[in-house]
This record gives C-alpha cells, sequence and structure tokens, in this order.
C-alpha cells in the first residue's frame, strides 16, 4: 500500500516546550519561586526517594532556570525550617526534645534529609539552639554552723576511711509525677512570647507546677549498693513545697 506525502501525519500541530528562562545572576528569588522549588523538592522526594541529593538540586534547577547554589540555600532553609518545627512539635505536646527523639523525629520524615547523631548536634548549633540547664530561681546562702558541720564531717569522714570502716550514707529526696530533665535544647532564636507567636513556635518547655502528685523517698546504701530492706518509699499527703512537712522523725521510725 502506497501513501502519498498527504497521508503522513503533521507534527508541525504539536505545541513545542518553551525553554525555561534562566533567572539571572544576581537577581532576588522571588516568593512565588520559593513555592515552586519547595513544591518540586517535595515532588521528587516522594516520588524519586532514592535519588541522589545533588542530582535533585541539579534537575531543581534545570526546571526552574534558577542557579543551583540558590537552589540548595533554598531547600536547606527549608528543611532548616521544618527541623526547628520538629523540635517546638516536642514542646507543643509537653514533650522534652531530647537529642536521640529528635533524631528519630527526623529521619522518620521522608520529606528531611537522613541525618547522624553528630550531623544532628551540629545542625542544631548552627540553627542557634543551646543545651543548656533549666532556668529555676533559686539561692544559696552560707550559714557559720554549716561550715563548721561541713568541717567536721570531712575531718571525721576522712578518720573512718582510714580506719577502713564501711560508711553507709543516708538520704531521703521526692519524686514528683511531672519530673523533668534539668538540660534541654533552647531555640535562642525565640526571644519573646511575642516573638514565638509571630513566628508560629513556642517558648520552650514549661516547668513542673509543683502540684502533682509526688513519691517521698528514703534509702541507706554503700559503696556494696543499698542496703537490703532500707527502702522507704510513701506517697505525700501533702501538697506543700518542702516535702520535709512529711519526711519527720515518726515517719523515719516507722
Amino acid at each position: 500500500m502506497h501513501f502519498s506525502d498527504e497521508d503522513e501525519p503533521s507534527t508541525s500541530a504539536l505545541p513545542t516546550p518553551s525553554p525555561v528562562k534562566k533567572n539571572k545572576p544576581g537577581k532576588f528569588v522571588v516568593t512565588c519561586q520559593k513555592t515552586i522549588i519547595i513544591n518540586l523538592y517535595k515532588k521528587y522526594l516522594l516520588q524519586q526517594p532514592k535519588m541522589k541529593y545533588i542530582d535533585i538540586m541539579m534537575s531543581l534547577s534545570n526546571d526552574t532556570g534558577i542557579a543551583r547554589s540558590t537552589i540548595i540555600e533554598k531547600i536547606d532553609d527549608f528543611d532548616k525550617n521544618a527541623i526547628r518545627q520538629k523540635i517546638h512539635g516536642f514542646w507543643y505536646r509537653h514533650k522534652i526534645p531530647t537529642l536521640n527523639k529528635v533524631l528519630v523525629a527526623i529521619n522518620e520524615d521522608s520529606s528531611l534529609p537522613t541525618l547522624s547523631r553528630t550531623g544532628l548536634y551540629r545542625l542544631l548549633g548552627n540553627l542557634n539552639f543551646e543545651f543548656t540547664k533549666r532556668q529555676r530561681n533559686s539561692a544559696l546562702t552560707e550559714r557559720e554552723d554549716l561550715i563548721m558541720w561541713r568541717r567536721n564531717f570531712i575531718r571525721n569522714i576522712r578518720l573512718y576511711r582510714s580506719e577502713g570502716r564501711t560508711i553507709y550514707y543516708l538520704d531521703e529526696t521526692w519524686v514528683n509525677a511531672g519530673a523533668c530533665a534539668n538540660k534541654v535544647w533552647v531555640d535562642k532564636t525565640v526571644t519573646s512570647s511575642r516573638d514565638a507567636f509571630l513566628k508560629g513556635l513556642t517558648t520552650g518547655p514549661k516547668n513542673p507546677t509543683g502540684k502533682e502528685k509526688r513519691l517521698i523517698v528514703v534509702h541507706i546504701g554503700s559503696t556494696n549498693g543499698f542496703v537490703e530492706g532500707g527502702l522507704l518509699c510513701f506517697e505525700s499527703k501533702k501538697n506543700t513545697a518542702d516535702y520535709h512537712d512529711e519526711m519527720n522523725g515518726d515517719s523515719f521510725y516507722e
């Protein structure tokens, strides 16, 4: 069968894709372009999760006409902001964001890069997070009688150790239902409650109120471990700030 030229399919009617318009060097990347970059980045992560990071950056640059260095900068900003939100998410849920917990949360999120523990630690410093002791209002005073007690204790303990005696230590403490870690990650970029509100973040972890139930614990031990049968543990009946109200002589001898 013979076909004439008129019978051959024409390609002239097919649309020709326009070349991607390059973003001029030094030209400011506007908000809509940032949004396009982020959306394309998410699309690549979803559709090609095994694609190498550098290949994604090259593809994004080709698709948008924006320089690869600018793409990397915007994606880095996006990832950093997402990680910051992850950390503040712990505080929103009244949880303490430890390094290990944050690492698991990030690595379980397919939209975020996989990090090592060391890499996350460095990133937190880059994000201006600081691992610091929780703030509490406290004051120490040194009385003369306490100074004398301490000197006598040091003198006696040295004597007992030189004699090879077994030294037992007895103390009491309390455990609050809202007990929390002494040191936490704090976002130093959040300067006030208003600043946190405007950024959609939190002001960090809240200190326990001290009104929760508590256990009073007493124990005795030495270098050989705790003394068997020496544990005293009971639930406090009061909500006073000083648990010594209930840890008295009568409770001790019981």
